[in-house]
């Protein structure tokens, strides 16, 4: 029986793609990663995830919002249109949001209020959110312990066990633990695969296969293999295979448990 995988977290409508979009989805589809849900994370990118996932309505879903990143970007004045965004058909999550102290950290306080004006949205259009957290170069530059604070007045609290997800989880254990009880999945992508990342294992570990959903990153982020080469969805495979011998269960296992825990927290599709 051939293994259905959901990668979680992809940028397809990067220029990295611009030559071969259509082969690289294929290509993802041939090896079992059947469902992809695309970040379109800056007010440039909305229209364009809506029409990748017109053009492959089977397979492809879409978080609309704003990363801290592209904080330039935003005004209040585009928050209608991102509402008008999270009520399209192909729209299953806010996102991806968050804080980012790498190339941000001068700007805590106006990516704290871009954070927090876009959490409503989560109860308005019930949807979950893919949050983004990246710590600074110094200790006291901590994202995730700012974002995890924060969350603490979050009121989206949704039917289904899980409120969002920490993707590309790259914190401690003791922010995941933080997290997991907040209702937050946790992400895993190639950086698992890292030969330094004794500790990222460790964690995911911890968390548990019940706790974890599949994603790439891509075009960022390929598994150790093709460290310096372009990243895609089909590398999932490669990431679920590392995870599963890190944890001890087969290939199929964790395929099924990371596409149910996926489905759980975006809905089938």
């Amino acid at each position: 029986m051939c293994m259905v995988f959901v990668e979680t977290h992809a940028h397809l409508n990067d220029p990295a793609f611009n030559a071969d979009r259509n082969e690289v989805i294929g290509r993802a589809a041939g090896l079992g990663v059947s469902k992809m849900i695309e970040i379109a994370c800056a007010p440039s990118e909305w229209a364009q995830g809506e029409r990748l996932a017109a053009a492959f309505p089977e397979m492809v879903r879409c978080a609309f919002g704003v990363h801290p990143e592209y904080i330039k970007e935003f005004s209040p004045a585009v928050m209608p249109e991102l509402e008008n965004y999270l009520q399209k058909a192909c729209a299953v999550a806010v996102g991806e949001i968050g804080l980012d102290y790498w190339w941000e950290a001068g700007r805590k306080a106006e990516q704290l209020a871009l954070l927090e004006s876009q959490l409503p949205l989560c109860a308005k259009f019930s949807k979950p959110v893919v949050f983004h957290a990246r710590n600074g170069k110094t200790p006291e530059l901590n994202a995730y312990a700012d974002l995890l604070e924060a969350l603490k007045s979050w009121e989206y609290r949704p039917a289904k066990r899980f409120r969002g997800v920490l993707h590309c989880f790259c914190g401690s254990w003791a922010d995941a633990k933080i997290g997991l009880d907040m209702g937050l999945a946790l992400g895993v992508n190639g950086t698992f695969t890292y030969k330094k990342n004794d500790g990222l294992r460790e964690t995911i570990r911890k968390a548990g296969l019940d706790n974890i959903i599949l994603e790439t990153d891509c075009p960022y982020l390929p598994p150790q293999s093709s460290r310096g080469k372009r990243n895609d969805p089909s590398f999932i495979p490669e990431i679920a295979a590392a995870v599963a011998a890190h944890l001890g269960v087969g290939n199929e296992a964790l395929a099924d448990k990371t596409t149910a825990n996926s489905f759980e927290l975006f809905g089938e599709f």
